[in-house]
């Protein structure tokens, strides 16, 4: 008896372990991200990645006021934000990629959990202004009005 005790402490202790480490998993993966490439003028070059922890980074590259990697903190109601804003668009329903055979436009790529959209030209307005929602927040910790 004494070692049926033993074996059930044993497995509640290792299912436990796992859904802890579950847990810890998912608070640590990538929940937004937003990249902004190069024209061939000053656009800015950045990256922007946002974790389901409210870790952040911004790494700033080409013609932006700060540049190198900057680690800051979102608050949990404003990744819910911009998840909601992303849900109510159906974000996950849209196009792959919006392209126009056009040159010296930046790319945009935007990323929302799995689903990832290139954004070069053409994408509709309510995508733009999840970027921009996403621009904004990050701009608003960076303690700055523009990139």
């Amino acid at each position: 008896m004494r070692s049926i005790s033993v074996l059930f402490i044993f497995l509640i202790n290792i299912s436990c372990n796992t859904v802890s480490e579950n847990t810890k998993e998912k608070l640590n993966q990538l929940a937004i991200s937003l990249e902004k490439t190069a024209c061939f003028g000053t656009c800015p070059v950045f990256k922007i990645k946002i974790y389901n922890n409210g870790d952040a980074i911004f790494e700033g590259k080409k013609f932006v006021k700060k540049t190198g990697l900057i680690k800051f903190k979102v608050k949990q109601n404003e990744i819910q934000k911009i998840l909601a804003k992303a849900k109510n668009i159906k974000f996950t329903k849209m196009l792959n990629e919006y392209t126009e055979k056009i040159t010296d436009l930046p790319t945009t790529y935007i990323q929302i959990k799995e689903k990832k959209i290139k954004d070069y030209y053409g994408a509709p307005k309510k995508l733009k202004d999840l970027e921009k929602l996403i621009e904004e927040i990050v701009l608003n910790k960076l303690n700055l009005d523009s990139f």
